[in-house]
């Protein structure tokens, strides 16, 4: 196994109703997630930047 920090833009206006399943979803196409947060909201844009610390199998490529 290989764990790799990943950082993605979640959109809050599509996630609204579930942020926390939005946010899981788009890091288990990364990896095992072990560990994530949000970590800057831009009010502006509706654009939260999470950071994350995943795990892959050596074998697997990250996209």
């Amino acid at each position: 196994m290989a764990t790799h920090f990943i950082t993605l833009d979640i959109n809050l206006a599509e996630a609204q109703e579930n942020l926390v399943g939005a946010i899981e979803a788009a890091l288990a196409e990364r990896g095992e997630p072990l560990r994530w947060a949000i970590t800057q909201v831009n009010a502006a844009t509706q654009i939260a930047t999470v950071e994350a610390v995943v795990t892959t199998h050596f074998n697997s490529e990250l996209p």
